[in-house]
């Protein structure tokens, strides 16, 4: 199976920016099991239903990512709290 290409949004590079250089490391690590197969098993992957476009949402420790699949592609466009992915969720 072909890798996908894993872009950053202008968003979600603001937000890796702000982390703790820990948490970086860790989903930056995840975000390369994305790379391989944006759909692993398990529960740390959750399709956000209800809204125009499909997003998935990523759930690392504290910390949710939010991408979009588009073909050969995933886009990441936001790297946030627990807290705040709620309200983001919202806003979508």
């Amino acid at each position: 199976m072909d890798k996908f290409k894993i872009e950053l949004s202008p968003a979600a590079s603001r937000d890796l920016d702000d982390l703790e250089m820990g948490i970086v490391t860790k989903v930056v690590s995840d975000l390369k099991i994305l790379k391989e197969n944006p759909f692993p098993r398990g529960k740390l992957i959750k399709k956000i239903k209800g809204k125009k476009t499909t997003f998935y949402r990523l759930r690392i420790d504290k910390f949710r990512v939010f991408f979009e699949i588009q073909p050969m592609k995933i886009v990441i466009l936001r790297i946030i709290s627990k807290k705040e992915a709620d309200r983001y969720i919202k806003r979508l």
